[in-house]
């Protein structure tokens, strides 16, 4: 049977004005996407994001939206409905990361690496899959090589990246019935704000030598690029993977 085409819709990108989010923003507008970006607490970078995404020529909203919390989300998406707009693609970007010796980790260090890491992705699932179309949606969750790898510094971190490969994998069966793909992208050590302290140590520099066999960072527009190929009709047959980009750091 051969799959049936349409033009692209409305996609949600959270945490999608600064970083590897707007990356992928700025390849979906490409694409004719129209964009929902959620974000958090930083309204300096939603002004920036829609000032760089202005040239796309696509219809942009910004909303501040927790992604921990049910009710935010709620609240978003009937924002939408009120706007009579489906949902096409969900790109669960939304993040934190912190490095810390595991025997100082705290009870609440893990909560919220959970809560936003984890949660986030399973609550903006949950209620975004009643509101997709039927066959013409696709869900992509960013993960982590430190998921697939382990680490002492980020313990906490890689154990909620491993549950979004694993939700992964589940929500892929689930949006089966319904013909939405659910896919994941691990990126490997990727040149942003969050990681330029890690980078620039010594730890960061001998990973880049030592263990990335492409023996540099990745770009954020190289994350963008396979988020972007996911959600097309390319990517038609694929579903319930893990897509790594990351230079060779993780092979197996």
């Amino acid at each position: 049977m051969q799959y049936s085409t349409q033009q692209p819709g409305l996609a949600i990108i959270t945490g999608g004005t600064r970083g590897i989010g707007l990356a992928i923003a700025k390849a979906l507008a490409k694409k004719g996407f129209t964009l929902e970006l959620w974000y958090q607490s930083r309204q300096q970078d939603a002004e920036a994001a829609l000032q760089v995404l202005q040239e796309w020529r696509t219809a942009i909203r910004i909303r501040q939206v927790d992604v921990t919390q049910r009710a935010d989300v709620r609240q978003a998406l009937a924002m939408l409905e009120d706007e009579s707009k489906s949902i096409s693609a969900l790109i669960n970007n939304a993040g934190v990361l912190q490095q810390k010796p595991f025997e100082t980790l705290t009870d609440q260090d893990w909560d919220t690496m959970m809560a936003v890491n984890a949660k986030g992705v399973f609550i903006c699932a949950q209620e975004v899959l009643a509101n997709m179309p039927a066959r013409h949606a696709s869900i992509v969750n960013i993960a982590s090589s430190g998921a697939q790898l382990g680490g002492t510094l980020a313990v906490h971190y890689a154990a909620s990246k491993a549950a979004v490969i694993a939700l992964t994998k589940s929500l892929a069966r689930v949006g089966a019935a319904t013909g939405v793909r659910v896919n994941c992208v691990a990126p490997g050590l990727i040149e942003t704000e969050m990681t330029a302290m890690e980078i620039a140590s010594q730890a960061g520099q001998d990973k880049i030598s030592k263990h990335i066999v492409l023996a540099r960072p990745g770009a954020v527009d190289e994350v963008a690029a396979a988020v972007a190929f996911l959600v097309s009709d390319q990517a038609a047959y694929i579903t319930g993977q893990t897509l790594n980009v990351n230079g060779g750091l993780y092979m197996a």
